[in-house]
């Protein structure tokens, strides 16, 4: 149906746009990406980028809101098994997971922080400084991953992850600088 935005067409069009703005990104700042570039390389004219977007950031904001929203939290799973989750839905794009926890370059890891906020579990047991520091962690051990280039499984990785969090072979470690 013409007109209508979400038909086929016009999420082709907008998935290309994406595409070419994720793949300027790899190379070069948001904030040196314009519109004609993006639209020169996506083949097509200004008016159908401005259809679906008002910016270049409007853009990225939509690649990310899609990305959280296919999300789709795990209700009732544990802790490991909603991490696992996450780990997979990065390691099915790698493109955007390169931008994120490489460069830097997106808000992806903010919102996907609030999602988490909103839907994670309230453990009082966890300190807001211990839950800092986890994340922090976290972030790291996933920045390290993907630029590693993702070797090990998604199943894998939760299970170092895991392990790092409860400190598993703090003891072997302690022997070791003792």
């Amino acid at each position: 149906m013409v007109g209508v935005k979400n038909n086929r067409r016009a999420q082709y069009t907008q998935r290309v746009i994406q595409d070419t703005v994720l793949s300027l990104l790899e190379s070069k700042p948001i904030n040196a990406i314009s519109v004609t570039e993006v639209c020169t390389m996506a083949d097509v004219n200004r008016t159908t980028f401005y259809r679906y977007y008002t910016d270049i950031y409007d853009c990225v904001a939509s690649i990310e809101r899609v990305f959280v929203a296919a999300l789709h939290p795990l209700k009732g799973a544990s802790p490991s098994q909603a991490l696992e989750h996450l780990l997979t839905a990065f390691y099915e794009d790698k493109k955007l997971s390169n931008l994120v926890f490489i460069e830097g370059r997106t808000d992806l890891l903010k919102r996907m922080q609030e999602l988490v906020a909103q839907t994670g579990p309230k453990s009082p047991h966890i300190a807001d400084y211990q839950g800092a520091y986890i994340g922090a962690g976290l972030q790291n051990i996933l920045k390290k991953w993907v630029k590693d280039g993702m070797p090990e499984s998604p199943h894998k990785l939760t299970k170092i992850i895991i392990d790092t969090i409860l400190a598993k072979n703090l003891d072997d470690l302690r022997d070791e600088v003792l």
